[in-house]
């Protein structure tokens, strides 16, 4: 059964995923994402807000789905349709080889290794934008020189009433502790 005789009910209890399969089968040529969403959309009679609740999965599976390969620019075909030589070669060339350096090599000049920036190329580039900000030597600190944000021990200012808070907690944890340490060996000397 083709996949544009699927009814309604048959469309909602399939998965986009094995639609899809189906649908690259039936027509035998890669498809674009989109034009594929286009089409079960149409089949299922579906919302946009329908569609948006399945596309999340439909994409996952995609690319979690051994059947299924993408080969480039959005375009999805059936891994079958290619050999072992073919993903290598034209789907899957994201992976560059790179010779090893031998002595020879490394004693020729005109090799350019991998890295070596070609200063000719940026000339066009300005060495600076009106938009930057310069700093003059003037407003750049010394080292040596105190910081804006340093604090003079003169700036430090405590209230009184709240050191004397803390001096009474000190006081009352240390006596605290001494009467613990007294019930402590009061219990062992028992």
């Amino acid at each position: 059964m083709k996949i544009q005789d699927y009814t309604k009910e048959m469309v909602d209890e399939k998965s986009f995923i094995d639609m899809a399969h189906t649908m690259l089968e039936e027509k035998g040529t890669t498809m674009n994402l989109y034009d594929m969403i286009d089409e079960l959309k149409a089949l299922g009679e579906y919302t946009d807000k329908q569609i948006e609740d399945r596309i999340v999965q439909f994409y996952t599976d995609l690319n979690t789905d051994g059947r299924f390969l993408n080969v480039g620019e959005n375009e999805w075909g059936l891994r079958d349709w290619y050999s072992v030589a073919d993903i290598e070669e034209k789907i899957a060339p994201t992976i560059q080889k790179f010779d090893i350096l031998d002595d020879e090599d490394e004693e020729d000049k005109n090799l350019k290794l991998l890295g070596d920036d070609d200063h000719d190329d940026d000339d066009d580039i300005p060495a600076s934008t009106d938009d930057q900000e310069t700093l003059d030597a003037a407003e750049t600190p010394n080292d040596d020189s105190q910081s804006d944000e340093e604090i003079n021990d003169s700036d430090i200012v405590i209230d009184e009433d709240e050191d004397d808070e803390l001096e009474e907690d000190e006081a009352a944890i240390a006596d605290q502790e001494e009467s613990s340490d007294d019930e402590d060996f009061n219990e062992e000397s028992s």
